[in-house]
């Protein structure tokens, strides 16, 4: 996952520092997709990518999983055809000058796919997964 395609990425830094998360086995969780002159697209997805140092509250909750909002501002849709959430992995690439987002379910090969003009990681936080 190339970060330094973020504009604000603070929120996942502190908790990750230098081991940053690569993404590539995540659940989506919810989307919000906000319409406008620079429409947006907020993702929150999961993770069982922990950080290496778990915060103190995380290790007191036994947290399995990690949550990440991420929103994608100034959008351009180029693809848009998932129908399942589940296993998928998240790539950011350089598309002159936009930030080329694209969503795959690994198991399908459905994907969404936007050019954005921002891309910021808002929230992050776990939870425990209880099987």
């Amino acid at each position: 996952m190339d970060y330094s395609l973020f504009d604000d990425v603070k929120c996942i830094s502190t908790i990750y520092k230098d081991k940053m998360p690569d993404l590539q086995d995540i659940e989506i969780l919810k989307m919000v997709i906000i319409p406008g002159k620079d429409a947006e697209i907020r993702i929150c997805v999961d993770t069982t990518e922990l950080p290496q140092e778990m915060p103190s509250e995380w290790l007191e909750q036994k947290a399995t999983n990690v949550q990440i909002w991420i929103a994608f501002m100034g959008i351009e849709f180029i693809e848009f055809n998932i129908t399942n959430g589940m296993n998928c992995s998240m790539a950011l690439s350089n598309n002159n000058g936009k930030k080329r987002v694209c969503i795959t379910n690994n198991t399908d090969k459905k994907r969404i796919c936007i050019d954005a003009k921002w891309i910021f990681a808002k929230k992050i936080s776990a939870c425990a997964v209880w099987v």
